[in-house]
């Protein structure tokens, strides 16, 4: 997924991530949760969602509440695989190992450990969070399994935190992502509890009971609103800096002297091929020599 978001054309690695991770999001979405909860064939369960749209939502909440064993069995063993491998650092051991006796052999040993890879590991946590946001209600025995996925991750992140404080041998920071992923975790849990609104209007419906079904309903409402009023309050605070951030930075490049540095080089940097002005100036260059020569 990395690759692809390279071949997308980001302008820094951040965005790169980014893309990775919303791509990792909905593939683990659309292959974990949804054909977890597929039995048959998946052109037919498409065809029949096409034809009977209307049976979506209980035909969706008759499917989760049937796949509610698998789900518990998956988080713990993701948390009980996952984690534990991310202790051991399997990989990069024995890549390590591998160039030790090859071709980095007599060599001064390198940092072979990468930064903390969040394009990997939020979309697995995410999707977890909304495995236990949509069954919450349908089935509570799988909340206690996400409490102890939960504690295992948060232990380990901390362990790694604090040994890479303290030796310098978990992980490199390559560069600081200044929060630009909260907008992106922020929509995956609107997801999951979109996909839980829906699920319990058709839970309800095959419970029969229309007034509990239909008084669900304005909460799906409210939450698509409220997602537009987040990105319309919050989403420019990580996407743009303010005016006093800018004036503090400015500020401080005067004082260090960096100011006419910083603009020099963000004009070279920065400028268009169609704003770069064309020199006139003959050149030693073949391809700038007449065909025809005068005498």
């Amino acid at each position: 997924m990395l690759g692809m978001a390279k071949l997308g054309g980001s302008i820094s690695k951040s965005k790169e991530e980014i893309k990775a991770c919303n791509m990792v999001f909905y593939f683990l979405l659309g292959n974990v949760f949804f054909l977890s909860l597929i039995s048959g064939s998946l052109l037919d369960e498409i065809g029949e969602y096409v034809s009977h749209p209307k049976n979506l939502p209980s035909h969706l909440a008759a499917l989760v509440s049937s796949q509610a064993d698998f789900f518990m069995t998956y988080i713990l063993t993701e948390g009980l695989s996952g984690f534990s491998l991310e202790v051991l650092q399997p990989g990069l051991l024995i890549w390590d190992f591998i160039k030790s006796r090859t071709y980095c052999r007599g060599k001064e040993k390198d940092l072979y450990l990468y930064s903390l890879q969040y394009f990997r590991i939020i979309p697995i946590v995410s999707l977890s969070i909304l495995i236990g946001i949509v069954y919450a209600v349908i089935a509570p025995l799988l909340l206690p399994f996400l409490i102890v996925y939960f504690f295992l991750g948060y232990f380990v992140y901390i362990n790694q935190a604090n040994f890479y404080v303290l030796i310098q041998d978990v992980y490199e920071t390559v560069y600081d992502t200044c929060g630009t992923f909260w907008p992106f975790i922020h929509h995956y849990i609107i997801v999951a509890i979109i996909l839980m609104q829906i699920t319990m209007i058709g839970l309800f419906g095959l419970k029969s009971k229309p007034a509990a079904s239909v008084s669900t309903i304005p909460l799906l409402l409210l939450t698509i609103m409220f997602n537009e009023y987040c990105k319309i309050r919050f989403l420019p605070a990580f996407r743009s800096h303010s005016i006093q951030n800018a004036v503090e930075n400015d500020e401080l490049d005067e004082k260090s002297s960096e100011m006419e540095h910083s603009f020099d080089k963000a004009i070279e940097e920065y400028r268009q091929p169609c704003l770069v002005p064309v020199s006139f100036t003959q050149s030693d260059s073949s391809l700038y020599r007449p065909l025809i020569t005068s005498w």
